[in-house]
């Protein structure tokens, strides 16, 4: 497997966020192996922001969720992007997986 360090490709997940004990539905439109673009729509005005976030992704390739703990980079609008800080080495490999088969379909941005 080549190294994926640092490819970022557009995608279309369902994400499931969980903080301040709400839970939030929003897509994740762009993802490498060390986070992830979401974009909220209009559920994003009036939010608080919180030092650490809770994301279940939900790949279609995949029969279950994904679980990380993410924390804010930055936020323009409805889309913010998260730097995955807490993933365990399987999930990080199941996304790697995800990443070659988006490769493979031409979806590479960078």
């Amino acid at each position: 497997m080549k190294r994926r360090i640092g490819v970022r490709m557009r995608t279309d997940l369902q994400v499931i966020e969980r903080s301040n004990a709400s839970v939030v539905q929003c897509r994740g439109i762009e993802l490498s192996p060390t986070g992830i673009l979401l974009d909220r729509g209009r559920q994003s005005a009036g939010r608080t922001a919180s030092i650490f976030v809770h994301l279940e992704l939900v790949l279609p390739e995949q029969s279950r969720t994904i679980s990380v703990v993410a924390r804010p980079i930055w936020k323009r609008g409805s889309q913010q992007a998260l730097k995955f800080i807490r993933i365990s080495d399987a999930d990080r490999l199941s996304l790697a997986e995800h990443l070659d088969l988006l490769e493979r379909r031409g979806a590479v941005m960078s």
